[in-house]
């Protein structure tokens, strides 16, 4: 028998099949399941290639958790983002889905069952009271920049920290824990490398300055469009503290769009933990705070910046020559949803849609329906 060719030698070592991820427990050519019995399930480097992977496959994600774990909002984010779900077993045997509490028979039908549509659909172990330990803020908020070397990314994110919390967020990085140190430059080198794929950093605070989030970095017809999504937390219920961080929106909208140019915005208010993780329990749901239409969509939609200041109370916000509009939805003495209400039937059906179509706000949209 011949000596085998040195030049074929690792031929068929290169062929072999890729080892199985280490995050996957089943999967099947429609769905991956991957468990943990963690306290606090985080967006680490693993997970974060697991949905990755999943979403390139065309496969959906499914998480299995005892009801002890809690989700991180961009663990949260980015497996809804994935189309996925999480299924929590109950210590009384029940599962139920970790989001809306829906009850379900098995693990394989938290993708066929569909939301609940009365309470006998939630499982009793979902409707547990949790008492709130913090008023949080949920924000998300895209703004166009354009694809100079001048631009530098994170101003959003370190303004809304700064005026909300009381200090710029302290880290960031791919995955989480966010363990780089805050630093503008580095994360817009990260996005300009990857260019013209999107780029999402995970983005943290402090136990004093309470921040979670992410940011992320798109290339567009117009430019480059930075979205930033984070829950803040802002007080306990009730405080001075969290009365004056919602007072203060309106004049962080306005900030905003004297340095920057905003294209969308809007900021939910609820109460949670302290931590800002997401338990599998029902929590008081969200409420809406403000709505921000940066200049771009008011002149996009044309709209009548007098007129909205007239019937809806909305602030000029910007430069004169291209004016956004913030709409105060709630506090103590508004009802936000009937504000909201308000708002969207005066922009009317098609201008709504073309207003959304303007961001990505995917992650809010989903809180406020919880």
């Amino acid at each position: 028998m011949s000596a085998p060719d040195p030049r074929t030698a690792g031929a068929t070592a290169d062929v072999r099949p890729a080892p199985p991820h280490p995050y996957v427990d089943r999967s099947s050519p429609q769905v991956v399941l991957t468990e943990t019995r963690a306290t606090v399930a985080y967006l680490s480097e693993g997970r974060a290639d697991l949905l990755v992977r999943c979403v390139e496959a065309g496969r959906r994600p499914l998480l299995v958790s005892d009801e002890v774990t809690r989700l991180t909002y961009p663990m949260r984010e980015a497996l809804l983002d994935a189309r996925g779900a999480w299924v929590v077993r109950g210590i009384d045997g029940t599962l139920r889905d970790g989001i809306d509490g829906r009850r379900l028979d098995a693990v394989a039908d938290a993708f066929t069952t569909p939301p609940p549509q009365d309470p006998a659909d939630v499982a009793v172990r979902f409707l547990r009271p949790s008492t709130p330990q913090a008023t949080q803020l949920v924000v998300s908020l895209s703004v166009r920049h354009k694809a100079a070397a001048t631009t530098v990314l994170g101003a959003t994110a370190e303004l809304l920290a700064t005026t909300l919390t009381g200090a710029p967020p302290t880290g960031w990085g791919l995955h989480e824990p966010a363990g780089l140190a805050w630093d503008r430059a580095a994360i817009t080198q990260t996005a300009r490398e990857r260019m013209p794929r999107d780029t999402t950093v995970v983005l943290a605070g402090s136990v004093a300055h309470p921040l979670s989030g992410t940011l992320r970095a798109t290339r567009t017809a117009h430019g480059l469009e930075e979205t930033t999504q984070l829950v803040l937390g802002v007080g306990a219920p009730g405080s001075p503290a969290s009365a004056a961080a919602v007072a203060s929106l309106g004049d962080v909208a306005g900030t905003l769009a004297m340095q920057q140019m905003p294209l969308f915005g809007l900021v939910m208010g609820r109460q949670g933990r302290a931590d800002l993780t997401f338990g599998s329990v029902l929590e008081a749901p969200p409420v809406p705070l403000g709505l921000l239409l940066g200049p771009p969509g008011v002149r996009e939609l044309a709209l009548d910046v007098d007129d909205a200041v007239a019937r809806l109370g909305a602030r000029v916000v910007g430069r004169p020559r291209v004016p956004g509009l913030w709409f105060a939805l709630g506090g103590p003495d508004q009802d936000g949803w009937a504000a909201l209400d308000a708002v969207t039937a005066w922009l009317g059906p098609e201008r709504v849609r073309a207003a959304f179509g303007v961001a990505r706000p995917e992650g809010v949209w989903r809180a406020s329906r919880q």
